[in-house]
């Protein structure tokens, strides 16, 4: 099309010029050919406002954070990196005040916390809750990750062999045999609404009061491998259940909510990115929770950094270079 519009515009030019400029062309002179311009990339720069990303401050929701600002970045989003800025009650008016633009919630915050409604336990339900009750605060919540970052029992591996271990069913069926487990757990779970009175109903007994070790949060496993107690409550995304080789029981009752961690989004950022939702999602939809269990010790067993562990997950699923 480029050569088509200059050799129609060459005839005007070359009929007002008369034959003088005959010879001219008869000598083999030629139209030099167009530069052709570079063609238009995937991770071409995207015209629109800088997009502020965020993050909470522990390590599985920095790592949440960089990794979304590495990825978009290498898309060609204008991004600011605005890691760390704090908890719930820090991040949360930043992003509707439109300090920040993004960062990574829990569906089970998100439903407990900001709609203070009651515990959910299914990830498709408690999603929808908070994306449509959010929609009027004009946040958007992008496609959760299917890592469920939530409670969950751990068992010493000596004691899931002897007492052949796999479910929650299993443990309470012991402790209503009266065999005396002793499960730690923390003084803060004992009370909430996603603590240990639901975990009781739903699974039909009553924590025997001998059997409860109550340890300040984080000595858990400290407490499991001087072998104070046989199981622990903890959260299903920690580093330490594949340091100390703990076995996972399965919440085979749903005495859990769920928290799927999903990219929370001001509604103007959305709309003027409309590939940024499915962009998300071709990372969002790699975090599960094995995966992300696997970063978290990475930075916090490991001691490399978040940006690096960030750098070579992303290098390894293509989505950087």
């Amino acid at each position: 099309m480029y050569m088509k519009k200059r050799f129609s515009l060459g005839i005007v030019v070359l009929l007002s010029l008369g034959l003088a400029l005959g010879g001219v062309i008869g000598c083999g002179a030629k139209t030099p050919a167009p530069t052709t311009p570079p063609a238009a990339t995937e991770n071409a720069k995207k015209e629109g406002p800088t997009i502020k990303i965020s993050s909470k401050t522990f390590t599985e929701a920095a790592l949440l954070g960089t990794l979304s600002l590495q990825y978009l970045k290498e898309l060609g989003y204008p991004v600011e990196n605005k890691m760390g800025l704090g908890e719930l009650a820090v991040i949360r008016p930043a992003l509707t005040s439109g300090q920040i633009d993004l960062y990574w919630e829990y569906t089970g915050t998100g439903v407990i916390n900001l709609m203070e409604h009651a515990p959910v336990f299914e990830a498709e339900e408690s999603y929808k809750l908070i994306k449509e009750w959010d929609a009027k605060n004009n946040i958007v919540w992008l496609d959760y990750a299917p890592l469920d970052d939530t409670y969950g029992i751990v068992v010493r591996g000596d004691v899931a062999e002897k007492y052949k271990l796999k479910t929650i069913s299993d443990y309470v069926a012991l402790a209503n045999k009266g065999e005396g487990l002793k499960f730690i757990g923390f003084p803060e779970w004992e009370g909430r609404a996603d603590g240990l009175p639901s975990f009781e109903k739903t699974y039909g007994f009553k924590m025997p009061k001998a059997d409860y070790v109550n340890v300040a949060m984080g000595l858990n496993y400290e407490t499991l491998a001087a072998k104070k107690g046989d199981l622990a409550l903890a959260f299903t995304t920690e580093p330490r259940i594949i340091t100390d080789k703990l076995v996972m029981l399965v919440d085979d009752k749903k005495a859990f909510p769920v928290y799927n961690a999903a990219p929370v989004v001001r509604k103007e950022i959305v709309d003027k990115y409309p590939t940024l939702a499915a962009d998300l999602k071709k990372l969002s939809s790699l975090l599960d929770t094995k995966t992300i269990t696997e970063l978290n010790m990475q930075a916090d067993v490991e001691k490399k950094s978040v940006e690096e562990v960030s750098t070579t997950f992303l290098k390894s699923k293509g989505l950087i270079k």
